[in-house]
């Protein structure tokens, strides 16, 4: 499951995504979820909370949570933070090597 979260999401929109997710996970049994957070340029507590808490929730469905697409910005605030994200979440430069790192292959149509 590929999610993109867009720079200009507030915190009500963060905790309905955060629901919602839960439940199409719950629903689908996704065994991988992408976090795209390529359009995102700062990256607050919130949002850095929200990611530790979708990632923890995650893995009570066995789901492996990954985060991609985080600028030299957000990665400087995610440290900066001190927050510890353990085993549920693996970091990715972009989508394509989420893909890899969860044991998957991106197909680009153009390529076939």
């Amino acid at each position: 499951m590929l999610v993109s979260i867009q720079e200009e999401i507030d915190d009500e929109q963060v905790s309905e995504l955060l629901k919602r997710l839960s439940n199409m996970v719950r629903a689908t049994r996704a065994r991988a979820v992408i976090v795209d957070l390529s359009d995102v340029e700062v990256m607050d507590t919130f949002l850095a909370e929200n990611i530790q808490k979708l990632a923890s929730t995650m893995s009570l469905f066995r789901t492996q949570t990954v985060v991609a697409g985080l600028g030299a910005a957000a990665i400087t605030a995610l440290k900066s933070f001190n927050m510890t994200f353990g085993h549920s979440l693996i970091f990715a430069l972009d989508a394509e090597q989420a893909l890899e790192k969860l044991g998957r292959k991106m197909v680009r149509i153009e390529d076939q």
